[in-house]
């Protein structure tokens, strides 16, 4: 017992320093967790400042999708108006041409009394040239407007097809 009150007496005298020593070390730990709290901070105010730049570099992103979108509407507004205006004017076209093939058959008398085109004569073998087709005279105009808006169609895919 004696050799643990020596080994006690020879610290009692250290023990007036105690309050320093626990102040020094509440002084380093202190000294650590603010330095800690200035790294996160730092790094809270630079996630916060990314995550900013990705919100506002996402608004810029709308902004110019939605003026691309809208050139792109306009784009094919414009191209329906024209496609619109060519078939038209095809449709126009094409009647006025079967108008004036339809003068000149009945000038040359080759239409009859049923409105249909007189039938060229048929042999007995089965006609499979493609410069030969027996077609009603009523049909004829139908077919050259199925054309002109299928052409007219193609046209309009053509140009929808160029645009970015």
């Amino acid at each position: 017992m004696e050799l643990r009150s020596l080994m006690l007496n020879k610290f009692i005298p250290y023990l007036r320093l105690a309050p320093y020593a626990l102040g020094v070390i509440f002084a380093i730990i202190a000294a650590v967790q603010y330095g800690n709290a200035r790294h996160w901070e730092k790094r809270y105010i630079a996630s916060e400042k990314t995550v900013a730049r990705y919100e506002s570099a996402q608004v810029a992103a709308m902004e110019i999708n939605k003026a691309k979108v809208a050139q792109i509407e306009r784009q094919y507004a414009a191209i329906a108006k024209k496609s619109e205006i060519d078939y038209e004017k095809r449709i126009a076209d094409n009647r006025a041409a079967f108008g004036r093939w339809m003068r000149n058959q009945a000038n040359k008398g080759n239409t009859s009394s049923t409105g249909a085109s007189k039938a060229a004569p048929v042999s007995s073998e089965v006609v499979s040239g493609t410069e030969t087709a027996i077609v009603p005279v009523a049909d004829l105009e139908i077919v050259a407007d199925a054309y002109a808006q299928l052409d007219a169609l193609r046209e309009w895919a053509l140009e929808i097809g160029r645009v970015d």
